[in-house]
């Protein structure tokens, strides 16, 4: 740290839970999105764009918590909601775009696109919607590493998106791949999230010495967050069973 900026430390059980979130939201919203493509594949792309924009920005939020000040922190609520539609938006287009038509190289790519500029969006705006006795300032370099690896990572996992969503694999090869597609989203989210935390440096306000700041407690935001993502699991995981069980009992009555 630079003199005269504020020290933080990390809430390693903060930083397990986001990454656990990225990875487990990833492997549903992919699960969700393979049932429902047999059907109507544009139900398929708004459901893993959806749900995997919602895991993206409460990863985001159980990650930014996880960085300990020594100061009282809030966030605004305006910006902090903001910021998931963002990710939810922009998930959603590159779900779309990436399965509207053939899962081409420049496809995959432009998919790849639009879902790290929304990953970057959703993080730094997200960040200006912290609310602290301090002045922030981002350095250069890991602000630029945090882009690549959120465009990067972001291409790599539409590119097992689409092998999962398009490729008539057996079962274990496609499980194999939908998770190996899970854990390079849920790390492309996780490793871009804690680039650009390490790229922010925090230098106490000198126009404003006390130490009261307005907007909502964090500790609030981690209750509300960890009950909607378990509500999203439940619901998403009911839903793919009871697919599953309704393909079976399909199965067993043309036999």
């Amino acid at each position: 740290m630079n003199d005269g900026m504020m020290t933080y430390h990390w809430n390693t059980i903060y930083i397990v839970l986001s990454v656990v979130i990225a990875i487990s939201t990833s492997f549903f919203a992919l699960e969700l999105a393979r049932r429902l493509r047999l059907n109507d594949a544009t139900w398929a792309s708004l459901s893993l764009g959806g749900v995997l924009g919602y895991g993206i920005w409460a990863m985001h939020f159980i990650g930014m918590i996880a960085m300990q000040l020594p100061t009282n922190v809030a966030y605004r609520l305006p910006l902090t909601a903001l910021s998931g539609v963002l990710a939810i938006g922009f998930l959603v287009a590159a779900s779309v775009f990436m399965f509207r038509g053939t899962a081409t190289p420049l496809r995959i790519l432009g998919s790849g696109v639009i879902a790290g500029t929304g990953i970057c969006l959703m993080h730094y705006l997200g960040m200006a919607a912290l609310e602290i006795n301090a002045v922030s300032s981002y350095r250069p370099v890991p602000f630029a590493i945090s882009v690549l690896i959120a465009v990067g990572a972001a291409t790599v996992a539409f590119f097992l998106f689409s092998r999962v969503m398009t490729t008539a694999f057996s079962f274990g090869m496609r499980l194999a791949v939908q998770i190996g597609a899970a854990l390079t989203m849920g790390f492309a989210i996780a490793g871009m999230h804690y680039t650009g935390m390490a790229a922010v440096q925090f230098k106490p306000s000198v126009t404003n010495i006390g130490n009261q700041v307005s907007g909502t407690d964090p500790q609030n935001l981690v209750y509300l967050i960890v009950g909607v993502t378990l509500v999203v699991f439940v619901a998403t995981y009911i839903f793919i069973l009871a697919d599953q069980l309704s393909s079976k009992s399909a199965g067993a009555a043309t036999d």
